[in-house]
C-alpha cells in the first residue's frame, strides 16, 4: 500500500488509516514533505515553538503549506527563508490565535507558581493543558495562569502529571545533540554491516546513555523514548548474536532514518 500520510515534524510516512505519529504523537497531515529552505543558513530563519502543543505546530505547518512558504521542521523548530519572514509571522500569529485558548482577561484567573520545574517539563505540561483545551499561559514571573472555572481540571492534570515526572537525569542540550549524532553513526555503518566492529561498539555504549536519560528540552519525550527502547532492542540484538544479519541491518537502517530525521 502507498505511504500517503506523513508526519510533518519528523518527516515519517504512514500508509492511509493511520491517524498519529508513533513517535512524535501528533496527528498525520496529508501532501508533499517540506522542502529545503535557503541556500544557507545564513539565509534561514528559525522559530522555537518547543511550548507549542503539537495541534497549533500542525496548523502552522498546514496553514504554511497552503500558502506555498517552504519550511522544513528540526523537530519543533520551524525553519524557513529570510524572505518569507513577513508571512510567516502572519501565520504563526493565526496558528497560535486558532491552536491554543485564550484566557479571559474578564475573567477570574489563578496563578500556579510553578518554581523547581524544569523548561522541559513547563513545555510537557503546557502540552497536556492543550490536550485538556485548558487556556493558559505563563507570566512574566514564569508562574501558570489559567481561568479559576479551569481550577479542577488543572489540579487533576498537575497531579497526573507530576506522578509521571520522568526522574531520570537530563542531559545538556548539546551532549543530546553529540550523542544522537554519534548514534546516527553508528546505525549508518551497521546499516550496510551489521558486523562493523566500530558500529558494534559504538551503539552498544551509546544505548544505555540514552535510555538512562531524560529528554533534554526541545525534543518530544516519546519520541526520545522510542529512540532509546530501539536503540536497546538493536544492542541487545547486537550482542546476542543470534539475530539475522539482514534483520539487524533492517533494524538499524530505521533507526538511522529516524536519527537523520533529527541531527
Amino acid at each position: 500500500m502507498a505511504l500517503v500520510r506523513r508526519c510533518f515534524q519528523c518527516g515519517i510516512e504512514y500508509a492511509a488509516g493511520v491517524s498519529d505519529c508513533v513517535e512524535c504523537g501528533i496527528e498525520l497531515v496529508d501532501g508533499a514533505p517540506s522542502v529545503e529552505v535557503g541556500p544557507t543558513v545564513q539565509d534561514q530563519l528559525a522559530y522555537e515553538l518547543h511550548e507549542w502543543a503539537g495541534e497549533s505546530r500542525r496548523i502552522l505547518d498546514q496553514l504554511l503549506s497552503a500558502q506555498g512558504i517552504p519550511h522544513t521542521w528540526q523537530g519543533a523548530t520551524l525553519v524557513v527563508s529570510e524572505v518569507d519572514e513577513a508571512a510567516v509571522d502572519l501565520a504563526v500569529e493565526e496558528a497560535e490565535s486558532t491552536g491554543t485558548p485564550k484566557l479571559d482577561s474578564d475573567g477570574e484567573q489563578l496563578a500556579y507558581e510553578m518554581s523547581g520545574w524544569g523548561a522541559d517539563e513547563q513545555t510537557a505540561f503546557s502540552e497536556l493543558l492543550g490536550r485538556l483545551a485548558v487556556a493558559h499561559e505563563f507570566d512574566s514571573q514564569g508562574d501558570l495562569v489559567v481561568m479559576a472555572v479551569d481550577e479542577d481540571t488543572v489540579e487533576s492534570a498537575i497531579d497526573a502529571f507530576q506522578g509521571a515526572v520522568d526522574d531520570r537525569p537530563e542531559l545538556e542540550g548539546l551532549d543530546a545533540n553529540s550523542l544522537l549524532t554519534d548514534l546516527f553513526v553508528a546505525c549508518d555503518r551497521l546499516r550496510r554491516d551489521a558486523r562493523d566492529n566500530s558500529g558494534v561498539e559504538n551503539l552498544v555504549g551509546l544505548a544505555p546513555v540514552l535510555g538512562n536519560h531524560r529528554p533534554p528540552f526541545g525534543i518530544d519525550p516519546v519520541l526520545w523514548n522510542s529512540l532509546g527502547e530501539r536503540a536497546a532492542d538493536l544492542a541487545g540484538m547486537l550482542a546476542d548474536g543470534g539475530a539475522e544479519h539482514d534483520d539487524m541491518c533492517s533494524r538499524a537502517a530505521e533507526l538511522a532514518e529516524i536519527l537523520r530525521q533529527i541531527v
